[in-house]
């Protein structure tokens, strides 16, 4: 819904009647106050078709992406906000897409000096999935921008899409080399960027927001219990917190006994153990990922007494000790039990 909020900002700037518009999408003004009502992308798709005429824009996209606040993804764009790093924050939007859009996950591809940011728009053809193309690339470099107080602009902007009219005006926004036609959108930039400070990097903002986010995550479209343990895991351990992790706190987290936990687990086909483990290790790849930070203090995060447990727990779940995970290492797929 503040998708939906944005092209209504964009209607009333453009003199036409927000409420006639909302009601024309088939939705009531009140929608609007629940900035986590989703709607169905068909009806969304509609409302962007709808904008592009009511506005008279042809560029609506490009324009939404230059004004765009961050309000305009929801609690992602905070957490974006409040990273170390944009390398955490390309973290963040791969994980919680899903709070904003049912869309593919985002590749972030690593080579040379180079950084790519690979997004896929395979709704269909036709002006909104270019206009969400724009909205998207646009909205990335604004952020960035303000993130880090002035990132420069992009080296190289890719669509999938033909080249439109309104060729300048991506020229302006954008500031850097574009090209059309390409096989996926894709938004290159200066590797060295992905690791520069956050101006705004706020780490106890950050696991509040994050284990808010893991929330509403493991609540859509009836998460299971696995994963709803596994958000609480999740939060405990980005803040520091892993002591919490035991069964018995996040049974009594859930409102549950110990003995339910385990059976509703065991019904799932999961295990406490395998739940808690899964999420450790998510988080410790993701620390890991961010070079100012040391082995030593990734284990005393996560809860380990000494460094070299949690050498050898890294290495039991990845095949790798952090050493090589950090020097970019790949990791292997798990093997299934």
């Amino acid at each position: 819904m503040t998708l939906v909020r944005a092209l209504v900002e964009e209607v009333a700037r453009a003199g036409r009647e927000p409420e006639a518009f909302l009601r024309a999408v088939g939705l009531e003004p009140s929608s609007l106050a629940d900035p986590d009502a989703r709607l169905p992308f068909s009806r969304y798709d509609f409302a962007q078709k709808l904008a592009l005429d009511w506005t008279g824009d042809a560029a609506l996209g490009l324009h939404m992406g230059e004004r765009a606040s961050l309000s305009a993804f929801n609690i992602i764009g905070f957490l974006s906000a409040h990273c170390s790093t944009l390398r955490q924050a390309f973290f963040v939007l791969s994980r919680y897409r899903r709070l904003l859009f049912d869309v593919e996950t985002p590749a972030l591809e690593e080579d040379g000096g180079c950084a790519t940011l690979k997004c896929s728009f395979t709704y269909g053809p036709g002006p909104s999935d270019r206009m969400g193309a724009e909205f998207t690339m646009v909205a990335a470099v604004q952020i960035g921008r303000m993130c880090l107080g002035g990132m420069g602009s992009p080296l190289e902007v890719e669509f999938e899409h033909s080249a439109p009219a309104y060729l300048d005006e991506y020229r302006r926004v954008l500031g850097a080399p574009v090209r059309f036609d390409s096989d996926a959108t894709r938004l290159r930039f200066d590797r060295s960027l992905l690791d520069a400070p956050l101006l705004h990097a706020n780490p106890k903002l950050f696991s509040l927001l994050a284990s808010e986010a893991e929330r509403k995550l493991a609540g859509l479209s009836g998460a299971p219990l696995s994963a709803r343990v596994r958000a609480i895991v999740l939060a405990e351990v980005e803040g520091g917190r892993a002591h919490r992790c035991t069964m018995e706190q996040v049974a009594k987290s859930l409102a549950l006994s110990e003995r339910s936990l385990r059976r509703r687990l065991r019904d799932e086909g999961a295990s406490y153990a395998t739940v808690v483990e899964d999420a450790i290790a998510d988080v410790a790849r993701q620390l890991l990922r961010d070079g100012g930070i040391s082995i030593q203090r990734v284990a005393d995060q996560l809860g380990f007494s000494e460094a070299s447990a949690f050498h050898r727990a890294f290495k039991r779940w990845t095949g790798m000790t952090p050493q090589q995970f950090r020097e970019g290492g790949v990791v292997e797929p798990r093997p299934v039990d």
